[in-house]
């Protein structure tokens, strides 16, 4: 019981695990990521401003504040975290550009299986987000985006 018990805790404690990369440039665009240890899949979220202006974004989960990051035009944000055993992580995120609001899931098992680079064991896997005039592009970086979200 005591192994089971350790079990459990230790995959709880990997599983729950998010660390923020911080904004990077765009080129290239996944040279900060940090490989972490997950016993299924590893993810890392990316957020481009293709807007002139800066946006602010703040991201979230059920566990995990990211806090509000201001990104200049062409730069991002992203993170990076453990998928847990259900598939049922959620992030979601509000952006602000000047006087337009917009929030929705950035990601979700259903986005990641639809959009992001294919689901491998154990390889990780990756989600970017285009944040335009015109709205809210997803996708894996290798087909083209599909828009999501208008502001």
């Amino acid at each position: 019981m005591k192994s089971l018990f350790f079990f459990f805790f230790f995959y709880l404690v990997i599983t729950t695990n998010v660390s923020l990369i911080g904004s990077t440039q765009i080129t290239p665009l996944i040279s900060n990521t940090t490989k972490k240890t997950c016993l299924f899949h590893y993810w890392t979220v990316y957020i481009y401003n293709e807007i002139k202006d800066p946006i602010t974004v703040h991201v979230q989960s059920g566990d995990d504040d990211l806090g509000n990051h201001t990104l200049a035009s062409n730069d991002n944000q992203n993170w990076s975290f453990c998928e847990g055993v259900t598939f049922k992580t959620l992030f979601y995120a509000h952006f602000y550009w000047n006087s337009r609001i917009a929030f929705f899931d950035v990601y979700t098992d259903h986005i990641s299986d639809t959009y992001c680079t294919k689901r491998e064991f154990r390889k990780p896997g990756r989600c970017f987000w285009l944040v335009k005039e015109d709205g809210f592009y997803v996708g894996d970086n290798l087909r083209p985006y599909t828009k999501l979200h208008d502001w």
